[in-house]
């Protein structure tokens, strides 16, 4: 964590951050047979209502109790634009998962500075699973330590990836990601880039690489693995990123 907060404000952030996706979660969860309408659908993303009525919640909680900016996926930024220090929220990543009945989904909170999410929840909350932690602090699922793998060779790992709808699908683009899946043991893709992380962090994977991913989508899995001992690393804040995290260890996917 960055040296302007203190162990005890890290604390204060974080429980503010598991409290509002709790809080989200617990209603996606429950209103999942109306919230799961579809408002929009614009190529291969959808939009639905759970979206909208999660994301409130969460920018409600945050806003009233934290002096920071927000981006979310819904709204863009709210109360400023400040990319010193700010959230990053996905209210409901892997809403097509959402939508099917498909339990990998998750709501995504991180603490971003100086272009590094310095602290996240992911709260996969069909499964009643919730990953939190804070850089220098630890990472847990559930309250109980987690750490990243071991695994050094990528020809006995599993790579974790995903194909966004803003990847590039030219035969360029494909010939790269089908370059980088064909060095590892096992591929999964499971929809929720932001699930394929907390994973990586609890060392049920190994890496994470993707093409295409917003900020939203992956800031508070990324926060989760470096806490968890490994490595993340972002190409940007605002628009399409190159993402990639491992266990520190094992190559990162080019």
């Amino acid at each position: 964590m960055p040296d302007q907060f203190s162990p005890a404000e890290r604390d204060e952030l974080l429980a503010l951050a598991v409290a509002a996706a709790a809080e989200a979660g617990l209603a996606l969860k429950q209103h999942r047979p109306v919230w799961s309408t579809v408002d929009a659908e614009l190529g291969r993303e959808v939009k639905i209502a759970a979206d909208q009525r999660a994301e409130a919640m969460i920018l409600e909680r945050l806003s009233s109790s934290a002096p920071f900016p927000i981006l979310s996926e819904e709204t863009g930024w709210s109360a400023g634009r400040d990319l010193k220090t700010f959230w990053a929220v996905d209210p409901l990543d892997g809403s097509v998962n959402y939508l099917q009945g498909y339990p990998h989904c998750a709501v995504s909170i991180a603490l971003m500075h100086d272009g590094a999410a310095v602290l996240g929840v992911v709260d996969c909350f069909l499964l009643e699973e919730r990953f939190t932690g804070a850089v220098g602090a630890g990472a847990q699922l559930n309250g109980a330590p987690i750490r990243v793998s071991r695994t050094h060779d990528p020809a006995r790992g599993v790579l974790n990836t995903g194909i966004p709808a803003r990847m590039a699908t030219d035969a360029a683009a494909r010939d790269a990601m089908m370059t980088r899946i064909m060095q590892w043991r096992k591929v999964r893709m499971i929809g929720s880039a932001a699930s394929a992380l907390a994973y990586v962090a609890a060392g049920r994977a190994d890496a994470y690489r993707e093409s295409g991913a917003m900020l939203w989508d992956v800031a508070g899995g990324c926060a989760l693995v470096t806490a968890a001992g490994g490595t993340a690393s972002l190409s940007g804040l605002e628009g399409p990123l190159e993402v990639a995290a491992t266990n520190g260890v094992v190559a990162v996917p080019a």
